[in-house]
């Protein structure tokens, strides 16, 4: 991640139109260009994670049925492997949401983990601070419940 992010630096710099009143600085709209930048990445890591995870799933529901023993211990490996990284991508994810968000809300980051440790959810928070809760982007679980009111509203109808 470390070396995604120095490129993405380096990258915005070297695009960065040279400014003779500020040759020093970035200015705001590329500051946040490469925030917005180096935010896409961590999302798409995290999609890719979770894409690899559930791929490593499927081969070993697959292997356990029809592998060999070495066959579905390699599998088993792969989807704990594929785990690790799931979840340190979802880290990095919910590390840059509260940056965001702390600069968002004019809190540190530290205040902003403090709400979320204390059980808070991304769009509490927001509302909080005086945000829009979009900011938050699509919180967990957020389709599983839409789906739990489809299914409890048809129970309901007769």
């Amino acid at each position: 991640m470390k070396k995604i992010i120095s490129l993405l630096l380096l990258t915005a710099t070297l695009a960065l139109p040279f400014n003779t009143a500020s040759a020093q600085e970035p200015s705001a709209s590329a500051s946040d260009e490469l925030m917005s930048l180096i935010g896409k990445a961590i999302i798409e890591e995290t999609t890719q994670a979770n894409e690899d995870l559930k791929k490593a799933k499927e081969i070993l529901d697959v292997v356990l049925k029809e592998g060999t023993t070495a066959e579905q211990q390699q599998a088993e490996k792969d989807v704990e492997e594929a785990a690790v990284k799931y979840e340190d991508a979802e880290k990095k994810l919910d590390t840059a949401r509260t940056d965001a968000f702390a600069v968002q809300c004019g809190k540190s980051s530290a205040e902003i983990q403090a709400m979320r440790n204390s059980g808070m959810g991304w769009g509490k928070i927001a509302k909080e601070c005086g945000i829009h809760a979009s900011a938050a982007g699509k919180g967990k679980g957020k389709e599983k419940n839409k789906d739990k009111h489809k299914n409890k509203s048809k129970g309901k109808k007769k």
